[in-house]
């Protein structure tokens, strides 16, 4: 008797401990805190075709521009670099009233045109005096010419883009008064373009 009742005791033993070893089905699953491979994909989107507009602070007013585009060449053993605006269609108007820029720069510190974003470029007029060029920065049209004065531009990137850090002094002409002196105004600002090279 006394054995049987060990026996029984045993089996109900078992029981219990294969009971309490079984997960509960029931019983919600913890949080994962490891997302799907598909929800930490970062969405992708087309890359950007149109270039982005240029701006710069003209005695701290900040002044809206086309995309800047860059043309590197050599020409008599030097290299020039042309600073641009990539102007709408609207610009060839008379009343187009946006601005723009157009800058040569002759580089003196390179040898090369694919080294064009180790060099810097620094120019000083040699007077106040107004000089007849179609280079300059356009504002409002061409009202307003801005020349260089006492100007820098630095390049910085590599071979396909730079971006060109133009800061100095600009003198002003007033186009519609002619008789009207220069004023000097100071320019500053960053220009994200991309590089052309020209033979």
């Amino acid at each position: 008797m006394r054995s049987r009742f060990w026996l029984i005791a045993a089996v109900l033993g078992a029981a219990v401990f294969a009971g309490c070893e079984k997960p509960d089905e029931s019983a919600p699953k913890a949080a994962t805190t490891e997302a799907p491979a598909a929800a930490t994909r970062p969405a992708t989107s087309e890359p950007a075709t149109q270039p982005s507009p240029s701006s710069l602070l003209i005695d701290g007013k900040p002044y809206a521009f086309p995309p800047a585009r860059l043309r590197v060449s050599k020409a008599d053993g030097h290299v020039i670099a042309r600073l641009y605006t990539n102007d709408p269609k609207a610009a060839l108007g008379d009343d187009y009233k946006g601005n723009g820029f157009d800058l040569m720069m002759k580089l003196d510190d390179i040898t090369e045109p694919t080294e064009v974003y180790t060099s810097v470029w620094q120019f000083k007029a040699p007077s106040a005096d107004f000089v007849e060029s179609p280079y300059g920065i356009f504002l409002e049209g061409i009202r307003y010419q801005l020349q260089p004065g006492d100007v820098s531009a630095q390049f910085l990137g590599d071979v396909l883009q730079v971006r060109v850090h133009l800061t100095g002094k600009f003198l002003q002409f007033d186009q519609t008064d002619a008789h009207q002196p220069a004023k000097s105004v100071y320019v500053e600002g960053y220009l994200l373009t991309p590089v052309e090279y020209k033979d």
